[in-house]
């Protein structure tokens, strides 16, 4: 079962949403997935989009929004499959530059664990 890291984003100071949305999304996304070293080390890559509306109509059952912008899951074998990926020359050359663009870097916050499906429509 792969192991999920969870990466907490907040879009750049001065940034909109919907901008942070549109860079992150599409133009980082090609980047990012371009990369060879995403093919060789990652499971599954996948982008959650905030909806900030829906997050505060949860307040009514005692729920605050958390304070993000978005949450970059990255699916791996082994942790070091990550290590490698982030660590290596390639992703460092290509997409640490194209984060700054979009990215608080000095604000993302990491969640690492495995999913355990307690339910879901797709399982028999």
């Amino acid at each position: 079962m792969a192991i999920r890291v969870t990466l907490l984003l907040k879009r750049k100071p001065g940034m909109t949403r919907a901008q942070f949305n549109e860079y992150w999304g599409t133009h980082h996304a090609r980047i990012f997935t371009g990369l060879k070293a995403v093919r060789a080390n990652l499971v599954r890559y996948n982008q959650f989009h905030i909806l900030p509306e829906e997050s505060n109509c949860l307040a009514n059952v005692g729920w605050r929004a958390a304070p993000y912008d978005g949450a970059a899951d990255f699916f791996v074998e082994k942790l070091e499959d990550l290590l490698s990926l982030f660590g290596g020359e390639e992703y460092q050359k290509a997409a640490v530059p194209d984060e700054v663009q979009f990215l608080d870097r000095g604000s993302v916050e990491v969640l690492v664990g495995r999913d355990q499906v307690k339910y879901s429509k797709e399982t028999p």
